[in-house]
């Protein structure tokens, strides 16, 4: 396979072998149809979307590289926008998911260094640190509501409407790119459905 990838001109350092379909993965599917044109024709055949995905995955339309608010739209507009394109049970997913983050930076927080903490007073963001954490860590909890977007280095850590919107333009039901795990529900869905269809 590595073989492949070096003919096909791939850096070392992008050659990988595992799922073409999990999320890190997305953005290399098009490499399929250079390295393994046999391979790349049953994907195309038996998994809806691959197509799309190998020819945008490396795009902001898979929300991949820098995406940007489009004109006239804040991001928690623009959210708001993507939502209503979707259907009824993949927005309320995703509604869920942004109520459970909301209530948790509102009244938990969530923890962050303090070069981070720093770098929020300076962009003149409004939060609250508290001194002490249940988790075994050397971050402090900050309780902060949403912000629309921040431009520092640590961006995926803060609670902002940018972060929701590259999940949904990645597809990404579980808020992976959040921090989110599987619930409970999410992985009896995967294990019903894996069941099912089952060899």
């Amino acid at each position: 396979m590595y073989d492949l990838y070096y003919q096909a001109g791939i850096p070392l350092s992008r050659q990988r072998v595992a799922s073409p379909f999990i999320s890190q993965a997305v953005s290399t599917l098009h490499l399929y149809k250079v390295i393994d044109p046999d391979t790349w024709g049953r994907m195309v055949s038996r998994v809806n979307g691959v197509s799309f995905a190998g020819m945008y995955g490396n795009t902001v339309a898979m929300g991949w590289r820098s995406i940007s608010c489009p004109d006239g739209f804040t991001w928690k507009e623009y959210m708001y926008f993507l939502l209503d394109t979707l259907p009824r049970a993949t927005r309320e997913n995703y509604l869920e998911k942004l109520r459970v983050s909301q209530k948790f930076w509102r009244e938990k927080g969530g923890c962050l260094g303090e070069e981070t903490i720093g770098k929020l007073r300076a962009a003149g963001v409004p939060f609250t640190v508290e001194e002490c954490t249940t988790y075994r860590t050397d971050k402090r909890p900050v309780r902060m509501e949403y912000i629309d977007e921040i431009d520092i280095p640590e961006f995926r850590e803060i609670p902002t409407y940018k972060r929701m919107c590259v999940c949904i333009l990645k597809n990404d039901h579980t808020c992976k790119y959040m921090g989110f795990t599987q619930t409970k529900r999410e992985r009896e869905m995967k294990e019903r459905v894996l069941k099912r269809y089952k060899l």
